[in-house]
């Protein structure tokens, strides 16, 4: 190293640019992503469990439901198609 190169001191190295955002908004942006993060590693093992069969089998039943209860209405048969 040539004696006019000068050593930059430490309080000159690259740091982070201060945020403009107040600390407190900086927190707060940042609590979702942390909460998620607890949650899932605290949930994560009930999500992955399996479903019990009394649980499914209600699920199935309200699905036939709902689908039943969308489907339109079909034409009663008329009187004299019914020989009447």
């Amino acid at each position: 190293m040539a004696e006019d190169e000068k050593v930059p001191d430490n309080k000159r190295c690259a740091a982070p640019a201060p945020s403009k955002e107040p600390p407190r908004r900086r927190a707060q942006d940042a609590l979702p992503g942390i909460l998620g993060k607890q949650l899932r590693a605290a949930y994560g093992e009930l999500l992955n469990a399996p479903v019990p069969d009394a649980i499914t089998d209600l699920i199935k039943r309200l699905e036939n439901q709902e689908a039943e209860a969308s489907k339109p209405p079909q034409k009663s048969p008329r009187r004299e198609e019914q020989g009447q």
